[in-house]
Order: structure tokens, then sequence, then C-alpha cells
């Protein structure tokens, strides 16, 4: 069902509960800054920069995503989502109707969309979602029929329909809606995680995190165990294993993955991915690579 950027598949039953995510949906109310309903001819290219959250979904054909140095593949009916924003270049597999919105989360901590993957993408909204899906076709013909207040149904369409693929990612076990709670709820956690999320390869330790987060130690660690479920150590790990899993599907090299990811040698990369997932990293790269041919 899904395409992880940064987090490793769990399933929500393991971390999250149908309250969690409830609270965390109660945060995301978004504002649209524009709205865009694009037909791409097969192999063109679009360049684009953003400052600000970023939504795709595929109405008919296939694009590819590269963002961030991963690249995605979304075809008719699947969803993608930047949570903050970036550089992305968009090219067309096949023509294509997409339709593109950038947003703003209101009134949530800003080091909630932060502490987001930088990449939400999964398969098979339209099809498990109709209802959704329906919408996002109605925003299509909204767009391209120009009525009068075309622009404020699309916006309140928008914000109802990227609430729910959020919910429909998570539901799916892309990822955990904990930590991003957290971040919304606790502006100390958020900061921690932010910067954990913005550069995972850093030397992180208790004590730096403590430092950002603007609390002592021994609060900042109980502050975050409660908050995220899990230890400083132990989510920055898992946020590194995630990262390199990504890597190791783009064909990165294991001794190139470990040191972007601040580990000291490829040996001690490969012993704490093997840890996480039980095998090696080149072992586990033929595997992902097999399942998806």
């Amino acid at each position: 069902m899904c395409t992880i950027a940064e987090h490793p598949q769990v399933g929500p039953s393991s971390i999250d509960d149908a309250r969690t995510i409830e609270d965390l949906i109660e945060h995301l109310r978004w504002s649209v800054l524009d709205f865009t309903h694009r037909r791409l001819r097969a192999g063109e290219l679009r360049d684009e920069a953003h400052e600000s959250t970023r939504f795709h979904f595929v109405i008919s054909g296939t694009v590819e995503l590269e963002h961030d140095g991963s690249t995605s593949v979304i075809g008719c009916g699947d969803f993608a989502l930047l949570p903050r924003g970036g550089r992305v270049r968009v090219r067309a597999t096949h023509e294509t109707i997409l339709l593109s919105t950038s947003l703003a989360l209101l009134g949530a901590r800003p080091t909630l969309t932060r502490a987001m993957p930088a990449l939400l993408s999964s398969y098979g909204f339209r099809r498990q979602e109709p209802a959704f899906a329906a919408l996002l076709d109605t925003m299509h013909r909204e767009a391209s029929d120009a009525r009068p207040g075309a622009g404020a149904v699309i916006a309140g369409l928008t914000d109802v329909v990227v609430s729910a693929a959020v919910r429909f990612w998570l539901e799916h076990g892309c990822g955990s809606a904990r930590p991003w709670l957290a971040a919304a709820d606790d502006q100390s956690v958020g900061l921690a995680l932010a910067a954990i999320h913005d550069d995972p390869g850093a030397a992180w330790t208790l004590e730096s995190l403590a430092r950002v987060a603007h609390a002592s130690r021994s609060q900042f660690a109980e502050q975050f165990r409660l908050s995220v479920g899990e230890t400083p150590a132990r989510y920055v790990a898992r946020i590194r294993m995630g990262r390199a899993e990504r890597m190791l599907r783009d064909g990165l090299p294991v001794s190139g993955i470990a040191f972007q990811l601040g580990y000291d040698s490829e040996a001690g990369f490969s012993r704490a991915f093997r840890r996480h997932n039980g095998v090696a990293p080149s072992h586990w790269r033929r595997t992902a690579l097999q399942s998806v041919a």
C-alpha cells in the first residue's frame, strides 16, 4: 500500500490506536495557497520548489516524483504529500492529469510538519476510498469549468481530502501518528523531533537533543518517552534505519549510506541495520528489489 520515505513499516496496532490517529487529525486544518490541474505530456518534466506543504493526486496517467534524493512512482488514483515542501522533479511517464495543491497548516505548531516524513505516498487511495477520490474528481471539474465560487469549493474540499489521505496512510501501517501528535502538543519535544528529521545522520545524544528542546537532560528524556512512546536513542535509530532503507532501494552503496547517516564505519552501520531488520543491508536490498520486480 505504501511507499515510505523515512519510517519503517509498522502497523497502527503496534504504535497507534484509533484514538491517537483521531487526535492527530483534529490538528490537521489546511488552508489552500494555490491549486493547479495540469495535463502533462508523456516524458514532460517539471522542476518545482515550494516552501509549504505540497499535495499531488493523479487523476489519470503516471508520474515519477524525485524528491530529497528518492524517486516515487504514483499512478492513477494514488497520492503523494510532501509535508515540508522542498524541491521536487515531476516527470510524466504517460500522458497524465495531475492535481497539485500548496497548503498551509492552520493553528498547529510548525514543528508538526517538520516531524513528518519528507514524503508520504500511498497506492490505492481511489480504490479503497472512493468517496474521497470522488471529491478530488469534483475539484478537477470545478477547476476545469471555472464556475463562480470554484476557488472556495476547492479549498473546502482540499481540507477534507488531505486529512483523509493522511489518515489512509497511517491506517495502512505506513508510519506512526504518535510522534506527530507529540510535535503538535509539546513544543520542546517537537523541536527535537524536527531536528532529528532534518538531519538524522547528526551525532545526536540525549544531551544535544535536550539542548535543542531547551530542557534539562532528565526532563527531556521523560517528556520524550511519554509523548513519543520510546527513548530518543531508539527513535533516532528507527528514523536512520527508515532513511537507510530508502537509500538502499535507490541503489546507494552501503559505505555511502553509512557515512551519510553518521556511522563511523560500514561495519558499524551494517551491525545496526542487522539489529533493526534481522538481515544485512545487501540482503535487504535484494529482497526489496525482487518484491517490486
